[in-house]
């Protein structure tokens, strides 16, 4: 049943009231820990935030704590679980009063939940207002932090981590990157209370849906409505196989192989002619990729660091652009050097002004990033061609506001590029002039 608890349980339970010297040394515990309480349980994350929970109830710590691999599924013995944890302190009666807080913590707190209705599909949307000293060493906070303790299985981990981390001000502190002993993954999150349950909430609906729909493109319309949008289709032929490996965008004709001179659109079902309009964008945008790469190898090359950043910024905003375009997603704004789209406007019409450096006709002698950053410049505004023809017109798997924002997005990138070449060339004659005298 969904949202049904999944209650760990104890499997052994031992104290040792005086720990024997050598194994004292091995566990590298410190001198006043002397006595010990181990115990195993089904639950590896349940058992840690009960660990926690220990500390904050008694003068004991956290001294061992592992998970098995492969999980309590497939444990090496009837009483091994998950996971094994240790707790010392200097008597046995502080190790049992630890003890007693985590076993409270277990039965009436910590456990996973089901995400499906066949209870195969668990997860720990955990919070903890204010966590104790093992959590805290672990997350590398202040004992009293809230934290969320997310965990799930791979995929649902890092999707639903995604979704927390935007939902609220928090903050990743450890990640458990998958797969983990357990093949499970997740990460403790802090902040304010409110900001941790916000982002456990998020965590929860993210797995949740997952579960309910496990196989989903963004954005939600599907392909089947992409695909309408790119191409009106006709009959299918007589003889045509639903279930061909191939099929052709234009007229829907399903296809035993990839015929030569065909790519994928999105994949095997929507293969188009490779001069397709978006083939040709998809190509000039990685070619002005690579023409970024290359005029910050010459910006390296003649110590204008200053610019090899501005251009990291040029270089994440196509691969934004080149994302959500195959995803049909929102564009990107272009945020070039710190200055927003119409600020960049501004700057390349008023060089003077703003760069100390009038009209600029790139010449060899500039050097070499003047010249490759005017080369990039160039290629920008034959991406901004090409754009138009593949979205300006007609119906595309983007939407009206998405095209606009892809059209004025480049445009105002060539703006941006303008500005760099400025800058560079003013670099430049700043340097041949030499220090002031």
């Amino acid at each position: 049943m969904i949202g049904m608890p999944i209650k760990p349980r104890v499997l052994a339970l031992r104290t040792i009231p005086q720990v024997a010297p050598d194994l004292h040394r091995d566990l590298r515990l410190a001198p006043e820990h002397q006595s010990l309480g181990l115990l195993t349980c089904t639950s590896d994350d349940a058992l840690y935030a009960s660990l926690d929970e220990a500390t904050k109830a008694a003068e004991v710590d956290v001294v061992y704590a592992r998970s098995f691999y492969a999980g309590a599924s497939h444990a090496s013995g009837p009483l091994s679980g998950e996971v094994i944890g240790v707790l010392a302190a200097r008597d046995p009666e502080t190790v049992a009063s630890g003890i007693a807080a985590c076993l409270r913590y277990l039965d009436r707190k910590a456990w996973f939940y089901s995400a499906d209705e066949d209870g195969r599909l668990a997860f720990f949307p955990h919070v903890i207002p204010a966590v104790g000293r093992y959590l805290a060493r672990v997350a590398g906070v202040d004992p009293g932090t809230p934290m969320a303790y997310l965990i799930a299985p791979p995929l649902e981990a890092t999707m639903g981590l995604d979704a927390a981390l935007k939902a609220a001000e928090v903050t990743l502190r450890t990640f458990y990157a998958p797969p983990s002993e357990t093949n499970f993954a997740g990460g403790l999150l802090t902040g304010t209370i409110e900001a941790v349950e916000a982002a456990a909430r998020a965590f929860q609906e993210t797995v949740l849906d997952l579960a309910r729909q496990p196989r989903r493109l963004e954005p939600s319309q599907g392909l089947e409505e992409v695909w309408s949008r790119l191409a009106n289709r006709r009959e299918k032929p007589r003889g045509d196989r639903e279930d061909a490996p191939y099929r052709l965008l234009e007229n829907d004709v399903g296809l035993e192989s990839k015929p030569d001179g065909y790519t994928h659109l999105f994949d095997n079902q929507s293969l188009v002619p490779k001069g397709h309009p978006v083939i040709r964008f998809r190509g000039a945008l990685d070619l002005l990729q690579a023409h970024v790469l290359d005029a910050q190898i010459a910006a390296m090359d003649e110590g204008m660091d200053g610019l090899v950043r501005d251009l990291d910024d040029v270089l994440e905003y196509l691969r934004k652009v080149m994302a959500a375009e195959v995803a049909g997603r929102p564009m990107p704004r272009p945020v070039i050097a710190g200055f927003d789209p119409e600020e960049l406007h501004r700057m390349s019409h008023q060089t003077s002004r703003f760069l100390n450096v009038g009209w600029v006709l790139p010449r060899a002698s500039m050097g070499r990033t003047v010249v490759k950053l005017n080369l990039l410049r160039a290629s920008c505004r034959q991406v901004e061609i090409v754009a138009h023809d593949a979205f300006a017109q007609g119906e595309s798997h983007l939407s009206p506001e998405a095209r606009r924002e892809l059209l004025h997005g480049l445009n105002r990138l060539s703006n941006a590029l303008y500005v760099l070449v400025c800058r560079a060339v003013a670099l430049a004659e700043s340097r041949r002039r030499g220090p002031a005298s």
